[in-house]
């Protein structure tokens, strides 16, 4: 992969975790017909640089905490959240469609 996927960009990510295996995270679009779950992560890459995490709160609510990335090298970005108490971390996309993202995160 010599780049970041464009299909990567402009939409938002939801965590299949029953898909993963080993140390690779599985990601639909929001459009897929996941299993029924409590709660699922996920998040939004823009063109732009901005990245919007989606998580959930301790009263289940949906959360969102923004911050940017920017590529690391050609198939891994660097995700910062600034000032937020969640860590940076990387992310080494290994394969993505319209579909499915597999994905390597990178502390």
């Amino acid at each position: 992969m010599t780049q970041i996927p464009s299909k990567f960009v402009d939409k938002t990510w939801i965590h299949s975790y029953e898909e993963d295996v080993d140390n690779i995270q599985v990601y639909r679009p929001t459009t897929y017909k996941f299993p029924l779950s409590r709660g699922r992560r996920g998040f939004e890459i823009k063109k732009d640089g901005e990245f919007i995490q989606h998580g959930f709160g301790p009263t289940d609510k949906t959360t969102k905490i923004n911050g940017n990335w920017k590529n690391e090298t050609p198939n891994v970005i660097k995700v910062d959240f600034g000032k937020e108490q969640n860590k940076s971390y990387k992310l080494k996309i290994l394969s993505c469609d319209d579909n499915i993202l597999r994905v390597e995160k990178i502390n």
